[in-house]
């Protein structure tokens, strides 16, 4: 019984087993963070062997899901760890045409459990709807994820959306992605561009105090 198992049960898409080897885990001391580092960093051992075609996307599809099936467990772990003082806003989504949301889903889980607010539109968001959602939560941060390089402009018309609307400096703008990169996050003028939810979680934390 180890974390693993817990990871092969997810590539395999055993989505019910990891579940039930997880709640064993943490009944017997096993800490959430541990678990989840683990699981993130298998699905980024999947992600590159996507990258060198090495699996496909329906493995990372059945992994995706299993890993959100432990995760449904892993959440309430996580988020009652952290000291309950008052939460900055993150607005997070995926950009328009993008249905991805596997990447997106991790930033949120691990915003959590760092304590912030997270405020998830889903996939395949209107830049609209991300300025929308700013203003309506006051937001302290705006995530925006593109997994395709077709998708990318999505996270420059958001920026130019919020300089034309005269909001530039009211809330961090974050980019991420599999094709971003932090030489993408200056040349569109993102204020935040990380490798992996973990980064992001931090220099959210270091930026906003």
């Amino acid at each position: 019984m180890s974390i693993a198992q817990v990871r092969q049960y997810m590539v395999d898409g055993d989505g019910d087993a990891a579940v039930a080897l997880v709640n064993d885990l943490l009944a017997k001391g096993t800490a959430a963070q541990e678990v989840m580092n683990g699981l993130t960093e298998e699905m980024g051992i999947l992600g590159q062997k996507f990258e060198n075609f090495e699996v496909f996307l329906p493995d990372l599809m059945i992994a995706g899901d299993a890993f959100m099936q432990i995760m449904s467990v892993l959440k309430e772990h996580l988020v009652a760890a952290t000291d309950g003082t008052a939460a900055k806003t993150v607005i997070i989504g995926t950009v328009k045409g993008d249905y991805h949301d596997i990447g997106k889903n991790i930033v949120g889980i691990v915003l959590q459990a760092n304590g912030f607010n997270v405020v998830d539109l889903g996939a395949d968001v209107d830049p609209v709807a991300y300025l929308d959602a700013a203003r309506k939560e006051k937001a302290d941060v705006v995530g925006l994820s593109a997994l395709m390089t077709t998708t990318m402009p999505g996270q420059e018309e958001f920026i130019k959306l919020v300089k034309d609307a005269g909001e530039k400096g009211k809330y961090l703008v974050c980019v991420g992605g599999a094709p971003t990169s932090v030489e993408w996050a200056e040349r569109i003028g993102a204020d935040v561009w990380s490798f992996d939810a973990f980064e992001c979680a931090a220099k959210l934390k270091k930026l906003l105090g």
